[in-house]
């Protein structure tokens, strides 16, 4: 099946942090992953879940039949040989990159990024350094995987953070996103990596459907300060965690 443009969610439940977080109940009987995958529908693409070949992750064939979507299973440390071999699979050209963690990404975002992607000369199109974390992370194309492969190939090399050194490397024409100021410098963060984001995330979803927009959902937070304060304290935490994951 060839699929020239996709949205490809990445998935696992094997996180050190919060075991199972792409599982866990948010609203009712709706998982977190769940919540991503029909964000990701509305981005416009058809929609892959690109999970690992580990016995851990059999959840997501499940999962994938019941949203009548895609699935692809690869490495499970190398995200970006998943990401390679997956687009290779599908014989892709362009992509959104979604992370499952991300439980209320800004799909008008990604839409942005893949018409962006599509009518310049970039090869990839990332988010400026100011933006909410877990509204948007980035649109590439094939040629931007292949080039990134060519440094990370071996399957036992631990790419959870694709970081400006390794793009440096492939010398790939980089553009960053533009984003309206309801995207950036706020204290929100809509990622899912601890106890205290997925109580802000069952709290959040108690209150707006799971469908909301991104400007909608950043407009509620901010109308709403004790929600910011549930996990907006453990953004230092994760900014940590991310420099140690830096691929040199």
């Amino acid at each position: 099946m060839k699929i020239k443009e996709a949205s490809v969610i990445t998935a696992r439940t094997s996180s050190r942090r919060l075991p199972n977080k792409t599982i866990m109940k948010i609203k009712n009987e709706i998982k977190s992953i769940d919540i991503v995958i029909e964000r990701a529908k509305k981005i416009g693409y058809p929609v892959i879940l690109a999970t690992s070949t580990d016995p851990s992750d059999d959840v997501f064939v499940e999962i994938a039949k019941q949203h009548n979507i895609e699935i692809f299973r690869g490495s499970l440390i190398n995200k970006i040989k998943r990401w390679y071999d997956c687009f290779k699979e599908y014989q892709i050209e362009y992509a959104c990159i979604v992370e499952a963690d991300d439980i209320a990404f800004d799909y008008d975002l990604y839409h942005s990024g893949m018409m962006e992607l599509e009518k310049s000369e970039s090869d990839m199109i990332i988010h400026p350094d100011n933006i909410v974390t877990g509204l948007y992370l980035l649109n590439l194309t094939k040629n931007a995987i292949e080039k990134l492969f060519t440094l990370v190939p071996n399957e036992k090399i631990n790419t959870d953070v694709v970081i400006s050194k390794l793009l440096q490397k492939t010398k790939l024409s980089v553009s960053c996103l533009d984003v309206e100021s309801y995207a950036k410098d706020k204290k929100i963060r809509l990622t899912l990596d601890y106890i205290e984001d997925l109580k802000f995330f069952q709290e959040l979803y108690k209150n707006i459907d799971i469908l909301s927009s991104g400007k909608t959902i950043i407009d509620f937070c901010e109308n709403n300060k004790s929600l910011m304060n549930i996990n907006f304290h453990r953004h230092k935490d994760f900014i940590e965690n991310q420099k140690k994951s830096v691929i040199k």
